[in-house]
């Protein structure tokens, strides 16, 4: 079977697992009360389910399902990953949605988080061909920097923690953070199946195409005004699945800064601006870009397709820059002008349409 029928296969099973399957949670969590709350923060007027999370897990594992039926041809190595990859996430969402129906701590889900990454990353510290680590990256001028054992292991829990909750902090509004996913996934779904052209890594494409079908089938439903929300479990597993999509086959950490960098940059400021007001950086409120420019009186819908086209053009510039230095380039760039965009944004008066600031004990941004 030619490479692109398999890829259209994986990603058509992902699809319609995730849309047949949220289809299906949505009554089933309403008659059972498992949903979100309301409040000043919320954008929802409604209490929505929010376990959308084993759903998605399950299309992402039926792709995946998909290209073993199909006998996608996998190093060993690769298919070590592959299972340690299963484990955390199953191990992630079967924990996070006992938070989505009854609450846990904001410190125990930081331990839980590191604890999954650990599963992924550690057992590269006394076996090569299992663990997901980031044991080198390219750096312009400087050329490969590679890490010491020590540094991978720990750097990678850094980003794989880090990508767990970017996505969960920015999914605020209807559809934003899986529609940022959807972009993600599909550059980097691209730069695995076509670049570099000499060495396309097809069998790896697989793994965003999949996330990203899973993703598609639960779009509709979370789309403004939505039926349905991630939840931790959903926003988390989400964030694993990227960071490990970027790093499995040799870090694309370039390509998703740059198909990231507007949620990322957003995430740090809104990080940074809770310690100087000596508030803890898990701490909810309304300070991210997506609420304050909801509060300036933009809709849902145009925010997030604005916010996801931005994301999708510097995706696609990190694709056609034909250099490691025009990318590091493109990256301070791209880094100064989002930064400056929050910036200004968090610095509009409320009386002349300033943001509304609403402290909540609870550590979700939704």
């Amino acid at each position: 079977m030619d490479r692109w029928q398999i890829a259209v296969l994986t990603f058509l099973a992902s699809v319609v697992v995730s849309f047949v399957l949220i289809r299906q949670t949505i009554p089933f969590a309403t008659s059972r009360g498992m949903l979100d709350t309301t409040g000043p923060r919320k954008v929802n007027p409604n209490r929505l389910p929010r376990i959308a999370g084993p759903a998605i897990l399950a299309a992402f594992l039926a792709g995946l399902a998909m290209t073993w039926i199909l006998g996608v041809d996998r190093f060993p190595s690769e298919r070590n990953r592959l299972l340690l990859l299963v484990v955390a996430s199953v191990l992630l969402v079967s924990v996070m949605v006992i938070d989505d129906i009854r609450g846990i701590s904001a410190g125990l889900k930081l331990g839980i988080q590191i604890a999954v990454a650990a599963v992924l990353v550690v057992p590269y510290g006394w076996d090569r061909s299992w663990g997901i680590a980031i044991n080198q990256f390219n750096v312009p001028i400087a050329g490969t920097i590679r890490f010491g054992t020590t540094i991978a292991i720990l750097f990678s829990l850094f980003w794989i923690v880090g990508m767990m909750n970017t996505i969960n902090l920015i999914d605020g509004l209807d559809g934003l953070a899986s529609s940022l996913t959807l972009v993600a996934c599909t550059i980097l779904f691209l730069h695995t199946y076509f670049w570099p052209r000499d060495n396309p890594q097809f069998t790896i494409s697989l793994l965003p195409l999949a996330l990203a079908g899973a993703v598609i089938g639960f779009l509709p439903f979370n789309w403004h005004p939505s039926k349905i929300i991630l939840g931790d479990a959903g926003a988390y597993f989400l964030g694993l699945g990227l960071g490990v999509s970027a790093i499995i086959g040799g870090a694309k950490i370039a390509t998703a800064l740059l198909a990231l960098g507007l949620p990322i940059i957003d995430v740090a400021w809104v990080a940074v601006d809770r310690l100087q007001r000596r508030s803890s950086p898990l701490t909810a409120d309304r300070g991210h870009l997506h609420h304050r420019l909801l509060d300036l009186g933009l809709s849902q819908p145009r925010i997030v397709t604005t916010v996801a086209g931005v994301s999708l053009a510097f995706g696609i510039a990190s694709l056609l820059l034909p250099s490691r230095g025009l990318k590091l380039g493109a990256i301070v760039i791209v880094g100064v002008i989002l930064l400056a965009t929050v910036i200004v944004v968090a610095t509009v008066d409320e009386e002349g349409k300033r943001t509304i600031r609403t402290r909540l004990p609870l550590a979700r941004d939704r």
